[in-house]
């Protein structure tokens, strides 16, 4: 045998031989077809008497089913454990499943037979056919029992009207843009008669609502328009007596409002809001005596982010909220009028929905994931310890090789502590340097926590199964460390932001872990945008890149997107009518003759958040510069990507273009 030939064989038996090792690897790996298997638990209600707990599950549609979002379905099962059944049946999504205080009934969002809209539907505990209690013009977005039971509070968007109609059908259906507002008003209805009453008949979009405890008046969140913009900085707190009328201003607020709460006891009103204008999250717990005041900000100081909020059942005056503390979450009481804070919760999970307690608050459940597995039910005694889990609902997850991860910190250039999550490659080995693809978060007032990072948008454990480290930085601009560290990139967009993200791929380096040469960022909305940035003012540090629905030309997206002021003030902190220098030095489109990093861009075409223009830019200049580029529309989706052929379509690309590039 000459040598070319042994060499041939020998060339093919190695190649046989990997191939035989890695099929069983491969075969426990999270792949995308595994990913859109898995059922997301999202939402988590205790019964009254804690003995049962109704929860919707999400999950992706079949073959059989159709293009489309994720349907959803309400399960229900006992606390003292065993199996967890489907409740409700229904070849669309049934969603938002709600006790009433008796505990007798379960009312959730449906939209069922020849209905066009969602309306709120009620299912007997015990057994029977779910029947329609609205008969909304409109879809029904939230709801809210009364204390009493007697009445259900929700909201629905005003419909067109029938002339509208007409006028649509006859082509005269123009648009003039901030007028004709179709406002998101606030009705009730009565549980025995399904007989419903407008409640906010003035002009005012209502983003969230609560009851009094005596059922008389309600506490609105609302907004003078239903522009997105106004929904996110010019919410208002105001009151509106139940049987209607015309809501009143209740306290001077700024910035952006979440989540209004009355306490129990009449007393006291909370929520969550910012500490200024231009506070990028509605993050600090205030409080006010429900006959008025100034509001007080209970956590001042506090170097975290609250991101939910209510009050404990059984203890009329105290406020239950969670937070997000750096790569962690924690839940926290704060007894009024005392003020004081004391930690509820001290558990190892990552929360995946709201805490739900029983009638007296001795109880609790809720949905929490953490790095080994999605979403599932943990229930227990309320801050007495641990809570338990109670349910294993994806069993296929059960063999599937998982990356390790761990909480990583490094110093920026300028000395600041910088901190965030790392997915290593399945069977990691020390002293092995891997491909690294870094994930930026979007926001960038948001933060990524060390839980489950196993979806379609998040790719840690997808890629660490195909042997890639996966870096997810939560660099300064992001929540969960205090107000002052989510203002720090303030003026500053891809400034010192970025170079924490740098730095942080450096110290990886210097450990021992990641391949300098072989670095790839991907992410989605300011993901994209700091990925966008990579590829462009710092491609040579960067072997790939994926834009996805990322911000490439501040100019033209600022005069285009949905949120101009939002922007402009959490985000900036600088219009750019007044600062087009600085707007056009942070744009990635600027930087274009640095750019050489091979980029997928990918965009939602009917993207409002950050119009597909901002894709189809960078697709321009790259194409011009003879940059490999792909640049690939998904119809129908917004921000995001929510139909299953999609997504699946999506995280194959991603897999794709980072083991071209990177390996």
């Amino acid at each position: 045998m000459n040598g070319r030939i042994r060499n041939s064989v020998v060339a093919v038996f190695f190649l046989v031989f990997a191939l035989t090792l890695a099929v069983p690897a491969q075969e426990k790996a999270l792949t995308p077809e595994l990913i859109l298997s898995i059922r997301f638990i999202t939402d988590v209600q205790l019964s009254p008497d804690g003995r049962q707990v109704a929860f919707q599950v999400t999950r992706a549609r079949r073959d059989d089913e159709g293009p489309g979002p994720a349907l959803s379905e309400i399960w229900i099962m006992p606390t003292s454990g065993g199996e967890p059944r489907r409740f409700t049946y229904n070849d669309k999504s049934d969603r938002a499943p709600q006790w009433s205080p008796d505990g007798h009934w379960i009312a959730f969002l449906s939209q069922r037979w020849a209905s066009p809209h969602t309306q709120i539907y009620l299912i007997p505990v015990d057994g029977g056919e779910a029947r329609p209690l609205t008969k909304a013009e409109n879809s029904v977005q939230a709801f809210r029992w009364s204390p009493d039971g007697r009445r259900i509070a929700y909201t629905v968007t005003d419909p067109k009207t029938k002339e509208e109609q007409q006028a649509e059908r006859e082509g005269r259906d123009w648009i003039v843009a901030d007028r004709n507002y179709k406002h998101t008003r606030l009705y009730v209805v009565d549980v025995q008669t399904g007989e419903s009453r407008l409640v906010t008949r003035s002009d005012l979009t209502v983003h969230d609502f609560d009851w009094s405890p005596d059922g008389r008046e309600f506490i609105l969140a609302a907004a003078d328009t239903p522009l997105v913009d106004d929904s996110f900085m010019r919410v208002k707190l105001m009151r509106v007596p139940a049987d209607g009328g015309e809501p009143q201003l209740f306290v001077k607020t700024e910035g952006k409002l979440t989540h209004p709460r009355w306490s129990p006891d009449g007393r006291w009103i909370a929520w969550l809001g910012a500490t200024s204008m231009d506070d990028p999250y509605a993050g600090s717990v205030f409080v006010v005596p429900s006959t008025g005041g100034t509001p007080e900000n209970l956590l001042a100081g506090y170097e975290g982010t609250a991101v939910w909020l209510g009050w404990l059942p059984g203890a009329p005056s105290t406020i239950v909220f969670t937070s997000i503390e750096r790569q962690s979450n924690a839940m926290y009481t704060i007894a009024l009028p005392e003020r004081r804070r004391e930690r509820l919760s001290d558990q190892p999970i990552i929360y995946g929905s709201a805490p739900s307690f029983s009638r007296d608050g001795r109880q609790m459940a809720m949905a929490a994931n953490t790095p080994r597995h999605p979403n599932e039910i943990f229930f227990g005694a309320t801050g007495d310890r641990p809570l338990t889990r109670l349910t294993t609902f994806n069993p296929q997850l059960a063999d599937v090789r998982l990356g390790e991860q761990e909480v990583v910190r490094w110093k920026s250039v300028d000395g600041w502590e910088i901190e965030g999550v790392l997915v290593k490659p399945v069977g990691y080995q020390p002293g092995r340097r891997y491909p690294l693809v870094v994930q930026p978060h979007g926001g960038p007032e948001s933060a990524d926590l060390n839980g489950w990072l196993g979806s379609y948008s998040r790719w840690g454990q997808m890629l660490a199964g195909r042997g890639f480290a996966v870096f997810y930085p939560n660099y300064r601009g992001s929540i969960g460390r205090g107000v002052a560290f989510a203002k720090a990139n303030h003026r500053d967009l891809m400034g010192r932001e970025f170079d924490d993200i740098l730095s942080g791929i450096d110290h990886l380096v210097q450990i021992g872990l990641a391949d300098p040469n072989r670095v790839g960022i991907g992410g989605g909305s300011y993901g994209g945008y700091t990925s966008a940035w990579a590829a462009t003012f710092a491609s040579h540090r960067f072997k790939a890149a994926v834009v996805w629905m990322g911000i490439t030309n501040w100019y033209s997206m600022t005069g285009t997107s949905d949120i101009f002021w939002e922007n402009s003030t959490v985000h900036w902190n600088a219009i750019m009518y007044e600062n087009f220098a600085l707007y056009w030095e942070r744009s990635p489109i600027a930087h274009i003759a640095k750019a050489q990093t091979p980029t997928l861009l990918i965009h939602g075409a009917a993207d409002q958040r950050v119009p597909i223009g901002q894709s189809q830019e960078l697709y321009t200049a790259l194409k011009w510069k003879g940059v490999p580029v792909e640049f690939v529309t998904y119809p129908r989706e917004g921000h995001g990507v929510a139909e299953r052929a999609h997504q699946h379509d999506f995280m194959m690309r991603v897999i794709g273009w980072f083991e071209k590039y990177l390996k």
